[in-house]
C-alpha cells in the first residue's frame, strides 16, 4: 500500500494522526459499499468501532477472522494493543492510590474516541492513530512487524 497520506488531527501536538488509505474498486463482494471486502459479512462501518467494545475480546475475535479488510484489522490491532497497555500498566502501578483507575479511565475514552472515529471515517477510510499505539497497529496490519497473526 504505498498511497498513504498522513494527516494532523486536532492541533498536531499530541501525535495523533490519521491515515488515508486508498479502496480498492472491486465490485464482485455483496458487503464492499467502501470499497473493500470484508470476510466476516457486516459492515466495516459496524466492525471497525466493534474492535472498541471491550478491551480485547471483541477485537481478537475480528482479528482471527477478519482477513481482507485492512481498515478493521488496522482498529483491532490498536484496540488490542490499547487494553494490553492498559492492562498492563494498572497492573503494575496497583499501589498508587486512585492510577490504575486514571489509567483506565484514560483507555476508555480513548476508545470511545477511537470508535467514533472508526465509525464516522469507514466511509473515506481513514485511520484514525493513538500515536504510538497507532503506529504499532500499522506496521502489524502492513507486515513491517511480524506477530503471530
Amino acid at each position: 500500500m504505498s498511497g498513504h497520506r498522513y494527516e494532523s488531527v486536532g492541533d498536531g501536538n499530541i501525535g495523533v494522526e490519521t491515515e488515508v488509505v486508498t479502496p480498492s474498486h472491486d465490485s464482485s463482494s455483496a458487503n464492499d459499499s467502501v470499497g473493500y471486502e470484508t470476510t466476516i459479512p457486516i459492515h466495516p462501518r459496524i466492525l471497525a468501532p466493534l474492535s472498541y467494545i471491550l478491551p480485547l475480546a471483541p477485537a481478537l475475535i475480528i482479528l482471527l477472522l477478519e482477513r481482507r479488510n485492512t481498515f478493521v484489522r488496522l482498529h483491532a490491532w490498536q484496540s488490542i494493543i490499547l487494553g494490553l497497555f492498559a492492562g498492563t500498566a494498572s497492573m503494575l502501578l496497583f499501589w498508587i492510590p486512585f492510577l490504575p483507575s486514571l489509567i483506565q479511565l484514560g483507555a476508555l475514552f480513548a476508545g470511545f474516541l477511537c470508535a467514533y472515529h472508526a465509525w464516522k471515517d469507514s466511509d473515506t477510510l481513514t485511520f484514525f492513530k493513538l500515536g504510538i499505539i497507532g503506529e504499532f497497529a500499522e506496521r502489524q496490519v502492513l507486515g513491517t512487524t511480524v506477530l503471530p497473526f
